[in-house]
């Protein structure tokens, strides 16, 4: 077993090097980590930020999404092909992510020299952010996602950054994002609020600002007023039963309680800092620019 472990360990630091040694080293990598909804692209936009394939000066900020990959027979999907080889970009045309071909046998599938690159069990998209970072010409990079995943490709970002918005913003903005004329831009608001259970859960004690927000007070009968009005008021797909298991699972379950939210342990990875954003949105930007730029 001890020789395996090793050898596993062997392969995971290669494939970090493989990644980390291609970068330009004057790049500047910055993680934007939060639930849908959460207020990533916004602060993104206070950077002055725009995707990278709307970039015209390198120099400038830029985001990578993980959303600037989706979909296939799209424009996500071009972008996908262009960083793979053109061998692969056949066989994934119109059906598959390319860098997921070492997990197929068969002779329809190519040899990918970089096949070793992909992480068992990731979101075969990050592959492309980080492949589309080494490669790209952008000195000021922006990583926009739902998870700190990106980590085990770019382990060298310079700034982790988990942006947290409580429940009531982020549904909010849900609405508010359901409004447009774009429906490639709605959300369904279950979405979010899953996301939402991954990072993070309930305490009875207030939490300090570093690890949870203290600013946001919640009862059980709060939230459930909350949810109710948002999703089922709202969505009529959804009914009461979802927002009692969201409520429990989250861990509000004493009618009398006092509740704050806090990540949950072990989530936060090295480095990485958390800002919640408030009804005054210019304050924790302006913490994320200060981060940031000092």
């Amino acid at each position: 077993m001890k020789k395996n472990l090793t050898f596993m360990n062997y392969i995971k630091g290669y494939k970090e090097w493989r990644l980390y040694e291609s970068v330009d080293n004057k790049k500047i990598a910055v993680l934007f980590d939060g639930t849908s909804s959460a207020g990533k692209s916004y602060t993104a936009k206070e950077l002055n930020a725009v995707p990278f394939y709307e970039a015209t000066d390198p120099n400038q900020w830029v985001v990578i999404d993980s959303d600037h990959f989706s979909g296939v027979n799209n424009e996500g999907e071009e972008r996908r092909l262009k960083l793979d080889t053109p061998d692969i970009a056949d066989w994934a045309k119109g059906k598959e992510f390319g860098i997921v071909s070492g997990l197929y046998d068969g002779k329809d599938v190519p040899k990918n020299p970089y096949e070793d690159e992909y992480i068992e069990g990731t979101d075969p998209r990050l592959w492309y952010m980080a492949q589309e970072y080494k490669t790209g010409p952008w000195k000021k990079v922006i990583f926009d996602d739902i998870g700190n995943d990106i980590l085990k490709y770019v382990p060298e970002i310079n700034h982790k950054i988990l942006i947290h918005s409580p429940i009531y913003i982020m549904l909010g903005n849900v609405g508010e994002r359901n409004k447009s004329k774009d429906e490639d831009h709605h959300r369904d608001p279950t979405v979010p609020l899953d996301q939402y259970l991954e990072k993070y859960e309930a305490t009875t004690s207030k939490p300090d600002e570093s690890i949870g927000d203290p600013t946001t007070e919640i009862t059980k009968s709060g939230l459930k007023t909350l949810l109710m009005d948002k999703i089922v008021d709202t969505y009529p797909d959804y009914n009461e039963e979802y927002i009692d298991n969201f409520i429990d699972k989250l861990g509000v379950r004493n009618e009398d309680s006092k509740y704050w939210i806090k990540v949950k342990d072990g989530y936060m990875k090295d480095g990485e800092v958390l800002y919640t954003v408030g009804s005054d949105q210019m304050t924790y930007i302006d913490k994320i620019k200060d981060h940031i730029n000092n």
